[in-house]
């Protein structure tokens, strides 16, 4: 975001509003991507799990490792009256996402998820960097012999491990982090259905919480200029998925998922101070944001134990976010 003559900004210019929709809603994939248990209900069905939405606890012993490569490409953006731009010139990124789970007991689960980003430098170049790390617990609420069905509650807590500001002085074009700590509360039900079981359904909801704070020195993930000194506050977010999965036979899986993000932005405030010596009040409002979209998917189990999954996630609609393809295979491994 440029800083203007007045000495009180209101209005995100067009590089705040790119860098909030990719921040907000560019890296869904990135953000969902989880460890899961190729164990199913009956012997002859194998699941790796759908792209997006994760399931119930790894049972007692079970650890579950799952790397993601995502490649993430913004053909357009959603304007505030959610009409489609087309956006020309805008690089891929690239990310190599790392979720590990174990299970604790048969109702308690624990995770964490790893990430590096292939970001952009000023010179046009690429650069392989960390980005955010999170920490999870999961808990299993209920479950029943009639679907082979369950309910989890489960909390995530974002590490801001990523860089999310003074980019230009690390040499990159583009954050990697949000710079917040974030706490995520979510609720995910799953359940087996048709004769043989071979039909897995998933729901997920999940609610980030409000005030976290991201401290700022020049320019930003949050598109503060060079001189800036503040912080940002997130407002909630939000988001639902469901995901389906049928199975041919042991190895073959059809999956998708059906996505809803919403984020209702954050509140930037501070100081900018020019090459003069001025200083002005700095004091914006990143809009609020939303976006629809299916992840179809492919999945090949080679045993019980290890299985690949290859699709992408594509948006169908949405308000001031980035309209995005993203293509991504993992590999399922389970110890």
């Amino acid at each position: 975001m440029a800083a203007s003559r007045s000495k009180l900004h209101r209005t995100p210019s067009a590089r705040a509003f790119t860098t909030a929709a990719s921040l907000a809603l560019g890296l869904f994939a990135a953000s969902h991507a989880h460890a899961d248990t190729g164990v199913s209900a009956e012997p002859d069905v194998r699941f790796t799990g759908p792209l997006a939405t994760g399931g119930p606890p790894l049972p007692k012993g079970l650890a579950n490792v799952e790397p993601y490569l995502i490649n993430t490409q913004v053909h357009g953006f959603y304007d505030e009256h959610g009409n489609r731009h087309h956006a020309d010139g805008v690089p891929d990124g690239w990310a190599l996402v790392v979720p590990v789970g174990y299970g604790l007991t048969d109702r308690v689960g624990v995770g964490a998820t790893f990430s590096v980003v292939d970001a952009s430098t000023p010179s046009g170049g690429r650069t392989w960097e960390f980005g955010d790390t999170s920490v999870s617990a999961s808990y299993l609420l209920a479950s029943s012999d009639r679907n082979n069905s369950s309910l989890t509650a489960a909390i995530k807590q974002n590490l801001t491990t990523g860089q999310a500001d003074q980019l230009g002085r690390h040499g990159l074009a583009e954050a990697t982090g949000s710079g917040a700590p974030t706490t995520q509360l979510s609720l995910g039900g799953q359940a087996y259905f048709l004769a043989d079981r071979n039909l897995r359904g998933r729901f997920n909801v999940g609610w980030r919480m409000p005030g976290a704070h991201a401290s700022l020195d020049g320019d930003s993930a949050y598109g503060t200029p060079d001189g800036f000194r503040g912080r940002a506050e997130l407002h909630a977010a939000s988001q639902a998925s469901i995901g389906l999965e049928y199975s041919f036979n042991p190895e073959w899986v059809v999956a998708t998922d059906v996505i809803y993000e919403q984020d209702r932005g954050a509140h930037v405030r501070g100081t900018v101070t020019s090459s003069a010596g001025e200083r002005s009040v700095y004091d914006t409002e990143l809009p609020s944001s939303w976006r629809l979209s299916v992840a179809p998917a492919v999945e090949y189990n080679f045993t019980d134990r290890i299985g690949l999954i290859a699709g992408a996630q594509v948006s169908l609609d949405g308000r001031n976010a980035a309209a995005i393809f993203a293509p991504q295979v993992a590999v399922n491994m389970v110890f």
